[in-house]
């Protein structure tokens, strides 16, 4: 008989968050690669000033855009380019401000996200094959699957949404409010540059020529903003 050796807690390490930079800049990184100038990988260092002046610019103009293409309220967004564009002069904006612009705004983006076509369509088949399996015919199994499918999507989509909205929203005004680049980093931005992304492309094709554009926009738009908040 043998036995595993004993780990003790006080000797595991911690992963190490990788910084907030390197994390956009991988969530930016398209399937070809770099883009087409490969500017994005020159970028080393990025102050709150330039983080902000993008996500008032590029940012808010990827997301207005998507918000206008599918009839979602602007106001959300809106507000939060307006505390960012604050923020970018300089301004300090406390934790609670950004929290209540946060949490609406993120909502909405984690909806817009939400892979809800892939979802209800394996919710279906799954739910079909089960009533398939009780004895149900073809019909009475397909109804079901669409059925169960529809209710199921609806709930998960919303709990996504709200979830990632609130957890999120916290963790980023924490890490806006005090400029902390390393709290913005523990947020994982990673996440929220692929769910831009997701939300402007849409699940039909989240990998395609859509999504390839918004992360090149993105990519150039955080170049220019490091080049002009450094000027």
């Amino acid at each position: 008989m043998t036995t595993e050796p004993r780990v003790l807690p006080e000797s595991l390490q911690p992963v190490p968050v990788p910084g907030w930079l390197d994390q956009v800049r991988d969530a930016l990184t398209d399937t070809a690669g770099e883009g087409s100038d490969g500017q994005g990988s020159a970028i080393t260092d990025v102050s709150f000033a330039a983080l902000h002046a993008w996500h008032a610019g590029p940012v808010a103009d990827l997301i207005a855009e998507t918000a206008a293409r599918h009839g979602t309220d602007m106001a959300p967004h809106e507000a939060v380019r307006a505390l960012h564009a604050r923020a970018a002069t300089g301004e300090p904006v406390d934790e609670a401000t950004w929290s209540a612009a946060l949490e609406p705004a993120l909502r909405e983006i984690y909806r817009l996200a939400y892979p809800r076509a892939r979802v209800h369509e394996r919710s279906a088949s799954a739910a079909a094959s089960f009533a398939r399996s009780r004895g149900w015919t073809d019909a009475e199994a397909d109804r079901y699957g669409e059925t169960y499918a529809a209710l199921n999507t609806e709930v998960s989509d919303r709990v996504h949404a709200e979830a990632n909205a609130i957890a999120n929203a916290a963790a980023y005004a924490r890490a806006f409010a005090a400029g902390d680049p390393k709290a913005y980093a523990e947020a994982w931005p990673y996440a929220l540059v692929r769910a831009w992304v997701a939300a402007c492309a849409g699940s039909a094709d989240p990998d395609g020529p859509a999504a390839q554009e918004a992360r090149n926009r993105l990519r150039d738009g955080l170049t220019d903003a490091v080049r002009r908040t450094s000027a």
